[in-house]
């Protein structure tokens, strides 16, 4: 398997550098959204990072496996998440897990698709894995809905934590989420901005199918009411 190289620098001050760079009345905003959620069965959460978001959803879950593309925060996460006896930490692609279809309750992604280069295809395999019905959760920082000088602020704070973006780096906001979701299968139950100063596109669906849910996209494009 490849190595990640961009993020994997970041891993020991991880947290540190996004509480910098978000600020942390809105990166509690975004904890908090995800710690709310309820009844998450078994979840697979692609690109784990350094096991924040896997340390506040383990105690709503029956097991999480947590998983990351870089060596560095597979690392930082195990040590983070040693004392949870229902959290795993592996190494995967989350465009090519290897898990079973149908393995899986929820999905989980945070930060995640707006920094790959195939989101589409982390989602499908988002819908893969989960069983009949499964639920995806996705959470991704975003400069939309935001001041001009709040946006000037976040972006200079960006480069100075971390540096010039990686390559793949791209704008999402809740329609083009939606969307995103759509055409991987997921019905859509909700999509929108959440956070003060800085934004965050929070955006939950439930698998369907491609086909189905390509049907809706076409419904709503023609003028009928979609999800």
């Amino acid at each position: 398997m490849e190595k990640e190289t961009y993020w994997s620098h970041f891993a020991a001050d991880f947290e540190k550098r996004n509480s910098y760079v978000i600020g942390k009345p809105d990166l509690g905003l975004a904890k908090a959204k995800v710690a709310r959620q309820q009844d998450l069965g078994r979840v697979l959460e692609l690109g784990c990072g350094n096991g924040t978001y896997s340390e506040l959803i383990a105690p709503r879950t029956d097991c999480v496996l947590a998983t990351d593309f870089s060596d560095e925060m597979v690392c930082v996460a195990k040590k983070k998440l040693k004392n949870f006896c229902n959290v795993r930490v592996e190494k995967r692609n989350c465009l090519e897990t290897g898990y079973e279809d149908n393995s899986f309750d929820t999905v989980l992604m945070v930060n995640l698709l707006h920094i790959i280069p195939d989101p589409r295809s982390a989602l499908e395999e988002a819908g893969r894995v989960l069983k009949p019905g499964g639920r995806i959760m996705v959470l991704s920082f975003t400069t939309a809905g935001m001041t001009l000088r709040n946006k000037l602020t976040m972006i200079f704070r960006y480069l100075r934590a971390y540096g010039k973006p990686p390559e793949n780096n791209r704008h999402i906001d809740p329609k083009s989420m939606r969307d995103l979701l759509l055409r991987a299968g997921f019905a859509v139950e909700e999509s929108t901005l959440i956070g003060q100063r800085c934004k965050a596109v929070w955006a939950t669906g439930v698998y369907m199918d491609c086909q189905t849910c390509i049907q809706k996209i076409t419904t709503r494009k023609a003028g009928s009411p979609g999800e």
